[in-house]
């Protein structure tokens, strides 16, 4: 029998790329298969992929595409029969801006399916895929897994203290979001969200950590305190003496009995916008009291350091919005002894309700405004590059004909100079993904 061999490749730094659950899950579901012999890969150490039956790199965010570039050239000198397949979020949202440096894309899920086995084996006739050289124009279906089972999960996962999560078996409680924040695309792309069966769950534990070496187990999800039964898996991680990590938690859902079970040393918030009438208009769900009861009952467990995540950019947003986004942070930095703030412009992202709406070429400004008035009362603001996000929204909503430009810049810099900017962070009227049916 005759072993492909297959390389997983993380476009980025092996910190996050082992934090990266799209990675355990590949390399997992592809090592079932008998004839197949899959190893995963990172920026660090790529370079030895040679000879390889498949390559497959999971494209999580935008900015990797340089990186991803670089790699494909230098790979595919190495490994001449080589099929390259991209697949993860923005291979979903818009495969058009990199389609000339793969043959074939996942759009959507493998849990549950043959896709990739069948693609490692030059069968590209199948759902669900975008195949740049054969495409004529149809609709591509999502694949969508209506279950989240445990067959495909990777019980036995690779850790590292320098893991993004330390050394955490990652445990993910569920996918899609049941919130409704216009901006998010994770929640458009993975909708309806699913969430595992609590037994599930306990078995993952209990398996994952007597096959893992971790000290922690992270809970992955878009809202972790939205799992209806979260607290009863809290109980049964905390029997097992290793810590909970959670990836995110949403202000209205913080209890005291959650927090027992965490044993945070930072509260991370996330409200978005600074005013209420703003995290109306962009369906963020939380009020400033919920916000403000979080840091409350975070307090009463000893947390005295509070995250909080702001965006600028928003459709409609006023000099009020901004002003509001300082307000609530001194309301904040009055009742706890740090306040760390991240501020970013919002992209406006494919499959999104804000997919076609202007980048906001003033947020620089509006963040370095809120910086400066921050500063004043200590409080610490860090943010991307500029240019970063710019060259985001660019590869998020361009077409095929970045394809091009993209072997030609090597940074975000170089990106930016070579496209008409107008065409991308203006109001769009065509979507160039619009062939992908979520």
């Amino acid at each position: 029998m005759a072993i492909k061999n297959v390389s997983i490749v993380y476009p980025n730094r092996f910190g996050g790329g082992i934090a990266c659950l799209a990675v355990h899950v590949l390399t997992s579901h592809l090592n079932k298969y008998r004839d197949i012999s899959a190893n995963a890969y990172f920026i660090e150490n790529y370079s030895k992929i040679k000879n390889s039956d498949a390559i497959l790199i999971t494209l999580q965010y935008e900015n990797d595409y340089f990186n991803v570039v670089k790699i494909v050239k230098e790979l595919k000198a190495q490994n001449p029969n080589a099929i390259f397949i991209a697949g993860g979020p923005c291979a979903i949202s818009n495969p058009l801006p990199i389609q000339e440096f793969f043959d074939v894309f996942v759009v959507g899920e493998i849990e549950g399916t043959d896709t990739m086995y069948q693609l490692i084996n030059g069968n590209f006739e199948i759902p669900g895929v975008y195949v740049p050289k054969t495409y004529n124009n149809e609709k591509i279906k999502r694949i969508y897994p209506k279950k989240l089972g445990i067959d495909d999960y990777p019980i036995s996962q690779v850790t590292h203290e320098s893991g993004a999560y330390g050394k955490a078996y990652l445990l993910e409680i569920g996918r899609g979001c049941i919130r409704n924040c216009k901006f998010c695309m994770a929640k458009c792309i993975y909708a309806p969200p699913r969430y595992r069966k609590i037994e599930d769950l306990k078995h993952l534990v209990d398996e994952g950590l007597k096959n893992t070496d971790a000290d922690k187990v992270s809970l992955i999800a878009p809202s972790v305190s939205d799992y209806r039964y979260v607290l009863d898996l809290c109980a049964h991680i905390s029997e097992k003496n290793v810590s909970i990590s959670p990836s995110s938690l949403r202000a209205d859902t913080i209890t005291d009995e959650l927090l027992e079970y965490l044993n945070l040393k930072t509260l991370t918030i996330a409200p978005e916008a600074g005013s209420e009438v703003l995290r109306k208009k962009i369906d963020k769900g939380i009020t400033e009291e919920n916000i403000l009861n979080a840091v409350d009952i975070a307090k009463t467990h000893g947390i005295s350091t509070v995250k909080l995540y702001y965006m600028v950019g928003f459709p409609d947003e006023t000099e009020e919005d901004i002003e509001e986004i300082i307000n609530l942070t001194k309301k904040i930095k009055d009742n706890v002894r740090k306040v760390d703030v991240s501020i970013n412009p919002m992209v406006p992202k494919p499959h999104t309700p804000f997919e076609d709406f202007e980048f906001d070429m003033d947020s620089k400004t509006k963040i370095k405004y809120i910086e400066k008035s921050l500063r004043k009362i200590k409080v610490s603001v860090d943010f991307e590059k500029f240019n970063s996000m710019v060259a985001q929204t660019v590869l998020a909503r361009g077409g095929s004909e970045l394809s091009k430009v993209l072997n030609e810049s090597r940074n975000t810099i170089e990106l930016i100079k070579n496209v008409d900017l107008d065409n991308y962070i203006n109001k769009i009227e065509e979507k160039p993904w619009d062939f992908i049916e979520i």
